[in-house]
């Protein structure tokens, strides 16, 4: 473990572009906290991340400016998990009510590279009976069209996002769409993360994250067109 650690810190002193491009998110909150995300990406040329874990710093705060800060911590974004982060944040306070709203606020460092801020909340207590407000999600194809409705969704008041499935589309190309996708049919996990890196690429759906919790399930375009049969 000592030698994973100074591995990853030292990995972590290579990095000399932003590895933040895919942005932040939060997700699956709960009444005493969440869980953060972000993954590590190459540079822009193509120059892949060392294939080795790499120490990422977090924080959470209960303002945008950082200066009261509730927890930090670091994790290891790990090649094997295609440098992506999770960290899991209990032990916050839960929602109060509308005129009261408790936000936080996050971030990720490697090295000098800090990445966008996300700002997420707790749930309400069960016993509060608060009323939460939803926005409703589904079926992003990248092909059809631009994502400007989450450009949208960012301003509004909201608590939470609930996406309710099919959050990429592992089809080929299609000539003549507003976009292209990025490959082939997915059919190999690399082709997958490559996918979900295009999507998660678009600054509108990074914007939407960050605002808010995101509640999400799947459909079947997350694995393959109607794989029930």
């Amino acid at each position: 473990m000592t030698l994973i650690c100074a591995t990853s810190r030292l990995a972590a002193r290579t990095i000399r572009h932003n590895p933040f491009s895919l942005g932040v998110a939060s997700g699956s909150p709960a009444t005493d906290g969440m869980v953060l995300w972000t993954r590590l990406m190459g540079t822009a040329n193509g120059e892949p991340l060392p294939p080795v874990p790499i120490q990422v710093r977090w924080e959470l705060a209960r303002d945008a400016q950082f200066k009261m800060l509730v927890q930090t911590g670091t994790a290891l974004a790990h090649p094997d998990f295609a440098h992506s982060v999770h960290v899991e944040v209990g032990g916050l306070m839960p929602f109060r009510d509308e005129s009261t709203p408790l936000h936080y606020w996050y971030r990720f460092m490697v090295a000098d590279a800090v990445s966008a801020v996300g700002r997420t909340r707790a749930l309400p207590a069960l016993a509060s009976r608060q009323k939460l407000t939803l926005a409703l999600a589904s079926c992003q194809n990248y092909e059809h069209g631009y994502f400007s409705a989450y450009r949208h969704m960012a301003t509004e008041n909201l608590d939470c996002v609930l996406f309710v499935g099919d959050y990429i589309y592992e089809y080929g190309p299609t000539p003549n769409r507003t976009r292209q996708h990025n490959s082939p049919t997915c059919r190999t996990l690399d082709e997958y993360r490559a996918r979900y890196a295009l999507y998660k690429s678009d600054a509108d759906l990074q914007a939407a994250h960050a605002a808010f919790a995101w509640i999400v399930t799947w459909d079947d375009h997350e694995v393959e067109n109607d794989y029930a049969d």
